[in-house]
């Protein structure tokens, strides 16, 4: 049973993983609510709750990090206020309403829509939307790394 359970649980944490490339899935926390769950199954012998709040903490960071990757992005090219409003909308509106595509083109549209309503300047505005995409697959190389750690770390811990 302990097996099976265990299988089960690395199972959700891949599904987790793919969740950090993949719009739809709740990638980090998904990953979390796998290895707590497990601890509980196994009376926190194994997991500890300082190891649970190391994994709090990195979720946390994660989701803070997704969002604002995309806005810092943007900024880091040279976007104003509306450009960097108009990345974060097209994140949340391409998240909402076309997934999955919607996680690289809304952020690319909003930003570029924000900073030309702001500039009426298309050149500008296509570097603040490039810099709003870099910034959304920094978010995801980022998730990636922390996945694949929590990963990691909870077979070193179970194995």
């Amino acid at each position: 049973m302990n097996g099976t359970v265990l299988a089960m649980v690395i199972l959700v944490i891949l599904i987790g993983l793919a969740g950090t490339v993949l719009p739809m899935l709740p990638g980090i926390p998904l990953i979390f609510i796998a290895i707590a769950a497990y601890g509980w199954y196994e009376g926190f012998q194994l997991i500890s709750s300082r190891y649970l709040l190391v994994l709090g903490g990195l979720t946390l960071l994660s989701l803070l990090f997704n969002y604002l990757s995309t806005v810092m992005g943007a900024k880091w090219f040279g976007s104003g206020k509306y450009g960097v409003w108009g990345a974060l909308l097209g994140t949340i509106a391409g998240l909402f309403f076309f997934p999955p595509v919607g996680i690289l083109v809304g952020p690319l549209v909003g930003a570029f829509a924000g900073e030309y309503v702001a500039q009426n300047d298309p050149y500008r505005a296509m570097r603040a939307a490039v810099g709003a995409l870099i910034g959304v697959f920094s978010g995801v190389v980022f998730n990636v790394i922390i996945g694949i750690a929590m990963l990691v770390s909870f077979l070193i811990i179970v194995f």
